[in-house]
C-alpha cells in the first residue's frame, strides 16, 4: 500500500487497492481478501454492482462518499433507477478472522461468478472489483491495448 499519498479531498490516504490477484469464490460464496486490502476493509465494507457487469467493494468510508456523489445526481427516472440499483443492490459486509468477505448470491449473479470457481479480485485505487476470470482477461487485454494507443 503506498502510504502518504494525498487523496482528492485532501486527506492523507494511509492506503490504496493495488494489484490483480486470482482467488476461488469457496462454496460459501466467500472470497479471501489480499492481506494488503484487509487493514482497509477491517471496519466494514460495501459491495455492490459495477457498471462493466463486476462487483465493487468499498471500505464502508469509501462507500459514504460514492453515496453522496450517488444522491447528488439529478433525481429524475433514470437517476432514480440508478440509484436504486447502488444501493437496492449493496450489502454491508465485515471481513471474517480469515479476511474473506461473502457475496451475496444475488451479487454473484450479476456478475456471473459462480461458487467453487477461480475469480479476479482487482485494486483499482479506492475500491476493489471482483469479476468472473475470463471476463477480466478479456476486458484487461481489450484496455492494455487502448493503454498502448495512449499518447502520454
Amino acid at each position: 500500500m503506498l502510504r502518504g499519498f494525498d487523496g482528492e479531498d485532501g486527506r492523507e490516504r494511509s492506503e490504496v487497492f493495488l494489484g490483480e490477484y486470482f482467488h476461488s469464490l469457496d462454496g460459501k460464496g466467500r472470497v479471501v481478501m489480499p492481506s494488503s486490502f484487509r487493514r482497509r476493509l477491517e471496519d466494514g465494507c460495501v459491495v455492490t454492482k459495477g457498471q462493466d457487469g463486476q462487483l465493487v467493494i468499498f471500505s464502508a468510508e469509501d462507500f459514504e462518499k460514492k453515496a453522496s456523489e450517488v444522491i447528488e445526481r439529478p433525481q429524475d427516472r433514470g437517476g432514480r433507477r440508478f440509484s436504486r440499483t447502488v444501493f437496492g443492490g449493496a450489502d454491508l459486509q465485515t471481513l471474517d478472522k480469515s479476511g474473506r468477505v461473502l457475496v451475496k448470491p444475488d451479487l454473484r449473479e450479476f456478475a456471473d461468478v459462480e461458487t467453487a470457481t477461480e475469480i479476479a479480485v482487482i485494486g483499482v485505487f479506492d475500491h476493489v472489483e471482483l469479476w468472473k476470470k475470463e471476463v477480466y482477461l478479456a476486458d484487461r487485454e481489450t484496455g492494455d491495448e487502448t493503454y498502448l494507443d495512449v499518447e502520454a
